[in-house]
């Protein structure tokens, strides 16, 4: 028989292999479990095989060659010494669990997680911890790039242009940037905690909010009056809900941005269309009779303003009757063709004919009740407003358009829709064959869908390397005509777009804020668009450092500002322009101001002003900056037969080459001035040619068109300046008079305003202060009184104007700072119709001789007051 098999020797060896397959499974485990001597840096006295994860064997550990707090990561150490120790005091605490670095043998850092054991003796003594390490790296890694992302968005949110709330499940905003605070005109700590179900009064903005906790998107666009600040809020919002995984509402976050200003560039937008629209209806009038024209002009007109009636009238040639047509048509709703205008000579014409006197437009803005000799509708009315406007064909008044009782104030931006209106439908009266209506109509519904299509920011992700690389940029990038990957791809570079000649600034700048650990800043430079335009664009940069302080990305919110640009300029022109003219009523020293303010603009660096014969026609120059005598010799004077004269009777601007110019000029070549390029501008007031303003360019080949606009606008102020300096011509020969009176008195004088500025000064105060009048005008007149006495002469004064006393006797300083004794004489007088304060002062020599001096300039300054 064969022997029996040894059952227990089979049970053995089962037992074994479960065993190996077990120690595999174990070593195979990223949990090492260690048992550690409570004791310095953890001697161990056992540890599982798979410590070999690390590259250590356990005859490492248990030989004490290593100790583990060898593997503890150096920047650690002292935590998880602290953390044990914390934990170890706490008697009735047995477990704990600690996240730290530990390096492994071949140097690579590993995040682990350790949950141990406190093992007491029996005096409750720590001997030993017992324990697992559990590897974590990769989460630990996940976890901090989620951080560094979350960190990412926190700054867009922050800093983002548009408005971002963020209201929780049940209504409540918990989150709020500081644009959406702008948008709604109140704090962030007023937002936040208001709840937008239950406190919003707007209907259609609450219906939007409410579609959030149904699931779906909510939108708005409108006005309300807000509930947080009280203020009237013009705003677009999208609502949006936030699901959690398993489908239920977290809550809704809203996108508001600022339509106020858009509103009213949409509403002039739809004024300018609509007048586009009118404009072509009208060119495809061009067979039917004026009746049918003069009804629709009208009517369109009225709607333009928002009027309630109109009129429209056509002059003969000699300006004295008037065929006038009214909207709305009393009794029926259009004029028929056989219909007979009402006609009547203009002296009867009232009010309405101030246009035509004055032949320039007429706003109205008070109520006024018509009177029957200025009635030419043919019924009275009571008109609260009224516009009145002529238009010209050359010089000849043709037609007059007025349109009355709009519900609020008529304003220049009425003025110039019924003119440029007007102006078309003469054209189409006069030239019914021409289509330039027609394409400029087509240009301008381009013009204004390219800027209707423009968005307000595109946000950028550059690297900090040469001409910023980009890693993301948003869709509305299309606004500048690229797509995003043009950008993303890396075709094209973020510097390639910027115009070359503000590239090295910008790189200047960004290196500038980056070596100097900015953490924001903001610039603005041009942009080139796909098709080559150029934009101008605010930039608001965020730079982000790695813990060694580089900056490892920028990030960037640009918004095209080009139109603010625009506006900016031309209004800082106007206002600089008016302070330049402003300050002086001297024709010969307004002319130097206007060439001082016209070379400050690009590429002009020299220029002439010419005043108009008005008898001869002959242009005499009458100042000059930037141009050699022998130039300005050459053509200091010329009749009104040669060629220059005729480049400003053009009665437009000519800009050319020098050399055109000096090509056609007679006689002396002027090449030697070494000028490039000229402008010829004429000056006109009422179209009659007042002056001329020749400007030239010595380093540039021609002058750009923004200079040429500016330049043309400061030439159509300087018309306006003559003609008044001529209309005031009466009144500033009686100053004249009187300044010349001032000057020829020994006694100091000096006029000033209600408020203090200096208007005036003598040559006698000039002499013993030695001041020029450049350093008084418009100054403060306690520059003329010693640095501290300032609290004297104020009391001083007031006492005078109160009646209490005429005399001040604090002493007067000159220029150099010398102190002069003085008794000053203050009068309350009158300067060219404006009431000023008038100080004679007398040097303090022979008081009895003082007495009789003030008697008699008294007597003299009284009876050339000017009225």
């Amino acid at each position: 028989m064969p022997p029996k098999e040894n059952m227990f020797g089979k049970t053995m060896s089962s037992t074994i292999d479960v065993e190996k397959k077990l120690e595999a499974v174990y070593n195979s485990s990223p949990v090492i479990s260690f048992l550690w001597k409570a004791e310095g840096e953890w001697p161990v006295e056992s540890v599982s095989g798979n410590v070999s994860q690390l590259g250590y064997t356990p005859e490492d550990f248990i030989s004490g060659k290593v100790l583990y707090g060898h593997l503890v990561h150096p920047d650690d150490l002292d935590r998880v010494h602290l953390e044990v120790d914390k934990h170890s005091k706490k008697k009735n605490t047995s477990f704990f669990a600690l996240n730290y670095r530990i390096v492994a043998k071949n140097g690579d850092v590993r995040w682990v997680t350790e949950r141990s054991f406190i093992k007491r003796d029996s005096e409750g003594n720590i001997t030993h911890f017992q324990g697992i390490i559990i590897d974590n790296t990769e989460l630990e890694r996940t976890e901090r790039a989620l951080m560094e992302t979350g960190k990412k968005y926190q700054t867009i949110f922050e800093k983002s242009p548009v408005g971002i709330l963020y209201f929780d499940e049940n209504g409540v905003v918990t989150h709020c940037n500081e644009s959406c605070a702008r948008v709604l005109k109140a704090p962030v700590s007023k937002i936040i905690g208001f709840n937008v179900l239950s406190k919003l009064s707007d209907e259609s903005l609450k219906e939007a909010v409410e579609m959030v906790f149904l699931g779906n998107q909510g939108h708005y666009e409108g006005s309300h009056l807000s509930v947080i600040s009280g203020k009237q809020v013009f705003a677009k919002a999208s609502f949006t809900p936030i699901m959690s995984d398993d489908g239920s509402l977290l809550g809704g976050i809203g996108i508001i941005e600022d339509t106020e200003e858009r509103r009213q560039a949409e509403e002039l937008i739809r004024l300018n269309e609509t007048r586009l629209e009118a404009l072509l209806e009208l060119h495809q009038m061009q067979d039917s009779p004026m009746p049918d024209i003069a009804e629709f002009t009208i009517q369109k007109a009225v709607e333009l303003t928002g009027s309630k009636i109109g009129y429209l009238e056509f002059l003969n040639e000699d300006e004295n009757v008037l065929e006038t047509y009214r909207w709305p048509y009393q009794g029926k709703d259009v004029l028929s063709v056989n219909e007979e205008p009402f006609v009547h000579p203009i002296r009867f014409n009232g009010f309405w004919g101030e246009a035509i006197r004055a032949r320039k437009p007429v706003i109205v803005n008070r109520n006024y009740a018509s009177e029957p000799e200025d009635d030419f509708s043919g019924s009275s009315e009571v008109l609260t407003r009224h516009v009145t406007i002529p238009i010209f064909e050359s010089e000849q008044i043709v037609a007059l358009v007025s349109v009355a009782n709009k519900d609020s104030d008529y304003n220049e931006s009425d003025v110039r829709q019924l003119t440029l209106l007007m102006e078309g439908m003469w054209k189409l009266v006069q030239y019914k064959n021409s289509n330039d209506i027609l394409i400029e109509a087509l240009r301008m519904r381009r013009v204004l869908e390219s800027v209707m299509s423009s968005s307000p920011a595109v946000v950028f992700l550059w690297r900090p390397e040469k001409d910023w690389p980009v890693e993301f940029v948003s869709d509305n990038i299309s606004q500048f005509g690229y797509k995003v990957e043009d950008f993303t791809s890396g075709k094209i570079l973020y510097g390639d777009i910027i115009h070359p000649s503000d590239l090295d600034r910008v790189r200047q700048e960004v290196d500038r804020a980056s070596k100097a650990g900015f953490s924001d800043f903001s610039q603005e430079y041009r942009v080139l668009t796909r098709s080559g335009q150029v934009r101008w664009v605010d930039e608001r940069t965020m730079i982000h450092y790695n813990k060694n302080g580089i900056a490892d990305y920028l990030q960037g919110i640009i918004v095209d500002i080009t139109e603010r640009k625009q506006a900016n300029s031309f209004m800082r022109l106007e206002c600089d322009l008016d302070n330049v003219l402003g300050a002086t009523d001297n024709l010969q020293e307004t002319f130097e101001r206007v060439l001082e303010f016209t070379l400050e603009t690009k590429a002009i660096d020299s220029g002439m002003i010419y005043l108009v014969d008005e008898k001869t026609g002959e242009f005499n120059l009458t100042a000059s900056r930037g141009l050699s005598e022998r130039f300005l010799k050459s053509l200091s004077h010329f009749s009104s037969n040669t060629i220059l004269a005729r480049l400003f009777m053009t009665g437009y601007p000519v800009y050319k080459y020098f050399s055109e110019i000096n090509a056609m000029l007679p006689g002396e070549d002027l090449g030697f001035e070494g000028m490039q390029a000229m402008g010829f501008i004429p000056v006109k007031f009422n179209d009659e040619l007042v002056a001329a303003i020749a400007l030239g360019s010595h380093k540039d080949l021609e002058i750009p068109a923004n200079s040429r606009n500016l330049i043309e606008t400061i030439s159509n102020q300087v018309g306006i300046i003559i003609s008044n300096m001529k209309n005031d011509s009466g009144v500033q020969k009686n100053k004249n008079h009187l300044r010349s009176l001032l000057d020829a008195l020994d006694e100091l004088v000096f006029i000033m305003d209600l408020e203090g500025k200096i208007l005036h000064t003598n040559k006698t105060l000039h002499r013993h202060l030695r001041y020029e009048d450049r350093d008084l005008y418009m100054k403060d007149f306690l520059l003329l009184y010693p640095p501290g006495w300032e609290d004297d002469v104020l009391s001083n004064l007031d006492e005078i104007m109160e009646n209490k006393s005429s005399h001040c006797e604090i002493p007067l300083v000159s220029k150099e700072g010398t102190l002069v004794p003085v008794k000053t004489k203050f009068t309350i007088g009158d300067w060219g119709g404006q009431d000023v304060l008038i100080a004679t002062a007398s040097i303090v020599q022979n008081p009895g001789m003082e007495e009789k001096r003030e008697i008699k300039m008294e007597k003299e300054i009284n009876d050339y007051s000017v009225s």
